[in-house]
């Protein structure tokens, strides 16, 4: 990892990510049905080769199958290969590693904390104190577990020393969009080849996948430049 100024946002829809992909509701699961299957969209020159690392515990083989098989179905032409994720449950994380307690002052940069109270009305924590100096929380296992999935990922990726895309098993391409009609396979790989393209003409080392529309992605750590803003990246 380098310069976090050379991470750049793709402005794609929100239940695709590189570093995190949240379980769909049982709405969203009845959404998220495929639709008819359309022309597969072949990828262009700066996807092609590129490999997905899906992330998954080896004791959730169905969350990794229906992965794969959606995956297969959507984009054919994206080479998977399963990644074993950290079992906090289960391994040993070193604590040079991964740390036990983490604190909220970064976490401030990309979203607005709010006052805690305990049951009475009495303030626990202020949101200044959020932001300066942060309050410390222990890590629960399972987020141990995650948080050193991604480190050893990133280790793989520094390694191939090659473009590489990080997905975690619950990852979904089918759904409504917020724009209006249905994300598909196809959908991804049109913005994910736009968002590849500027990804390379600003010489970014990271690209993340996400949905950025309310306040870019609550990202506020750096000041936005004047002028017209990117449609795809931000």
């Amino acid at each position: 990892l380098k310069s976090p100024n050379a991470a750049r946002r793709a402005a794609v829809p929100s239940q695709i990510a590189t570093m995190a992909a949240s379980a769909l509701s049982p709405s969203a699961r009845a959404r998220s049905r495929s639709p008819p299957r359309a022309a597969a969209l072949k990828p262009g020159s700066s996807l092609q080769g590129l490999t997905a690392l899906l992330l998954g515990l080896e004791r959730r083989p169905d969350r990794r199958q229906r992965g794969e098989d959606m995956l297969t179905k959507e984009v054919p032409w994206l080479s998977t290969e399963f990644f074993r994720a950290t079992d906090g449950k289960l391994d040993t994380i070193p604590d040079d590693e991964v740390a036990k307690t983490w604190n909220t002052k970064n976490n401030s940069n990309y979203g607005a904390y709010e006052d805690v109270m305990d049951k009475e009305g009495k303030i626990l924590y202020t949101a200044a104190q959020f932001a300066d100096p942060g309050v410390d929380y222990a890590f629960s296992p399972g987020e141990r577990g995650c948080a050193h999935s991604h480190y050893r990922m990133w280790q793989s990726v520094l390694a191939e020393n090659k473009p590489m895309l990080i997905l975690e098993d619950d990852v979904q391409l089918i759904f409504e969009r917020t724009c209006g009609g249905q994300s598909s396979g196809a959908t991804f790989t049109e913005r994910f080849e736009l968002g590849m393209q500027e990804a390379v003409e600003r010489r970014a080392e990271v690209l993340y996948l996400g949905w950025s529309g309310h306040r870019d992605g609550n990202y506020k750590h750096h000041e936005e430049k004047p002028g017209r803003k990117s449609q795809v990246l931000r």
